[in-house]
């Protein structure tokens, strides 16, 4: 049976604006990052040499909102997970549904489970 679960995070005042936090969970490390209006999740690794974007620099690049790799300054997109700096083709990081409901930050329990198997 499938599930679609939004599981509660944390309140999002404990996010900094543009700023990532960690959260480790089933198995896998997850950066979520607060936008201001609304928060994105991506896979917590760099997909060039694993460097951890959320100690990244949350920015705007050619329209798109980016996190730069602390580690080799590749850009991320937040909401794809393409890289845009320099371009390569396909999604590079996972990316994973969010939301804000009433002040906490929420992530879909059943897209997590499914990245996991």
């Amino acid at each position: 049976m499938s599930r679609s679960n939004w599981v509660p995070i944390t309140a999002i005042e404990n996010l900094p604006l543009k700023e990532g936090r960690s959260l480790h969970w089933q198995g896998l490390d997850i950066a979520i990052f607060n936008l201001g209006t609304r928060v994105v999740a991506v896979e917590n690794k760099c997909p060039h040499q694993d460097g951890p974007l959320v100690d990244g620099i949350v920015s705007t690049f050619e329209g798109r909102i980016t996190v730069t790799c602390p580690l080799h300054t590749r850009r991320i997109c937040l909401e794809s997970g393409h890289t845009v700096k320099p371009a390569v083709d396909g999604p590079c990081v996972r990316t994973f549904p969010a939301k804000i409901v009433d002040g906490i930050v929420m992530l879909q329990e059943k897209r997590l489970e499914a990245e996991a198997a």
